[in-house]
């Protein structure tokens, strides 16, 4: 009986784990899409402009240039998922808190 508990315990914890990280993620590549919007005037047609614009340039990029904007990318969006996690830390203590009485 006990190792079943043990066994849901840790299922629930995967679980928001899980929707912890999906959140947090999503919510980085929010951001990096409302960073877009502000650029495009927080109009659907500059959205698309400036995202024709770096597609553009990037397929006209050679592979060292590609190689360090996906490096610039990745950076930016590990900050920015780093500082969002940093303002969700609350919810995400509270994951790894199985109080056993949600029956």
């Amino acid at each position: 009986m006990r190792r079943k508990q043990a066994a849901q315990d840790l299922l629930v914890i995967a679980l928001r784990f899980s929707g912890w990280l999906a959140t947090s993620a999503l919510a980085t590549l929010g951001i990096a899409t409302l960073f877009f919007l502000v650029l495009g005037g927080f109009t659907l047609d500059g959205l698309m402009l400036h995202l024709d614009n770096l597609a553009s340039r990037f397929v006209a990029a050679d592979a060292s240039r590609r190689g360090q904007f996906a490096a610039i990318s990745f950076g930016v969006m590990l900050t920015g998922f780093v500082l969002i996690a940093f303002f969700r830390r609350a919810s995400l203590i509270s994951a790894f808190l199985v109080a056993g009485d949600d029956q």
